[in-house]
């Protein structure tokens, strides 16, 4: 029995969600029909990471296990014939046994887009939050830097959290910086929160176009107050690139080189 990994690419405008549902499409129930079809058996995958619908994703990772011998450099190219055009398998390979793509990850790596506009562009739009307001940089770096760390992102959850689980989380990596025209806040954790990503942006964009001061993600963090959080940002212009595991040998990355 084979342990096999896929890095996974897709466009979330017209899905609602990656994980399988009962009533309306998801990429899961894609790539698992797709599976089931070229392994000849019923494939039921884990995924490094759930992402909402309208989310997108260059490096998301799903892993499975099957005893046929396909050969891993066929895998991307059998599966991708047989899934619609906004989802494509990058690679495949094979991991140890006990290798799961959830619970074997050491980090989620998560880019958002904004953009600043007068003229909002109906085809970048599809990718990227288009906001009105100018936006100052250095005050949502500046912000943003103070989530760095293990702390209680509590205010930044949407919906209930069971009591026995935590809502302790270890931000690794946390940057703004400018890309090709557009604003990239770069957020890589152990774990993320549902929406923490999004309600994230929205609220380092209401310091940056100077509603709140460069203390306001800091000030709502302690309060543990999901309300004063407000809406998160679209889901649009949230993108799940990069998927961190413990070195096995490969040279193999899962994801994309999230540096360019």
């Amino acid at each position: 029995m084979r342990t096999l990994a896929l890095t996974v690419a897709y466009d979330g405008t017209e899905w609602a969600g990656f994980q399988r549902q009962t009533r309306y499409p998801s990429v899961q129930r894609e790539l698992e029909d797709a599976l089931t079809k070229v392994f000849q058996h019923q494939v039921e995958i884990a995924a490094a990471g759930r992402t909402d619908a309208g989310v997108h994703a260059l490096g998301q990772v799903i892993s499975f296990q099957s005893d046929n011998p396909l050969p891993v450099e066929r895998i991307p190219l059998a599966v991708n014939r047989l899934l619609p055009a906004s989802i494509l398998i990058r690679n495949a390979m094979e991991r140890p046994m006990g290798f799961n793509a959830r619970h074997s990850a050491r980090f989620r790596r998560y880019w958002y887009l904004v953009q600043h506009t007068h003229q909002p562009d109906p085809i970048r739009g599809r990718f990227v939050w288009q906001v009105m307001k100018k936006i100052d940089v250095c005050a949502m770096q500046q912000a943003l830097a103070s989530m760095i760390g293990r702390h209680d992102f509590a205010a930044y959850c949407h919906g209930e959290i069971a009591p026995w689980r935590t809502t302790m989380r270890c931000i690794q990596r946390a940057q703004v910086r400018y890309w090709r025209g557009c604003i990239v806040v770069d957020i890589q954790a152990d774990a993320f929160l549902h929406q923490m990503v999004r309600l994230l942006v929205a609220n380092l964009v209401k310091v940056g176009s100077g509603e709140r001061s460069v203390h306001w993600l800091e000030e709502l963090r302690q309060s543990r107050d999901r309300y004063l959080a407000g809406k998160g940002a679209p889901p649009h212009g949230l993108f799940l690139m990069r998927i961190g595991y413990p070195p096995s040998g490969e040279s193999t990355p899962f994801g994309v080189d999230a540096e360019n």
